[in-house]
């Protein structure tokens, strides 16, 4: 499993500093402090118009925030911002583990949010903090795992 995680390089790490694919450069613009701010009071709104069934409100108001969102932080240095703990930590998140697992944790939490059903709201949030467990070597080396001696 070692093995297999050292020879998985992932997109979260660019290969030089002049070259960042748009997918970095959008997950880098999602973790500035003023977008996440603004994520964290969409959510709350989109979640209440969830449990409502107003899919058309929640729809809305995540179209509304992150345009807010996008012209708050457009003018970031991607270059610098990503060699950050903040941008490192965002980077992190392009983790091939960690992304499948976010987005089925995601897709799970709204339909569970959707049809009231609390066990699979449950296990959609688990799975969304399961899939932090992978990527953090990119953030700093001490947070790497130690391998196994056989």
């Amino acid at each position: 499993m070692i093995t297999e995680a050292r020879k998985m390089e992932y997109a979260a790490q660019p290969t030089s500093e002049e070259s960042l694919t748009i997918i970095q450069k959008y997950v880098l613009l999602r973790a500035h402090p003023r977008r996440l701010f603004l994520d964290v009071a969409a959510l709350i709104w989109e979640v209440y118009f969830l449990w409502n069934q107003n899919w058309k409100a929640a729809l809305g108001v995540f179209l509304a925030m992150n345009t807010v969102g996008l012209l708050a932080v457009r003018k970031i240095n991607y270059q610098e911002f990503a060699k950050t703990t903040l941008g490192k930590m965002a980077l992190l998140h392009l983790h091939p583990m960690n992304l499948t697992i976010q987005l089925v944790g995601a897709t799970l939490s709204i339909y569970g949010i959707w049809w009231h059903d609390t066990l699979t709201v449950l296990t959609g949030i688990t799975l969304l903090y399961v899939g932090h467990f992978y990527g953090w070597s990119r953030v700093h080396p001490s947070l790497k795992m130690k391998e196994r001696s056989a």
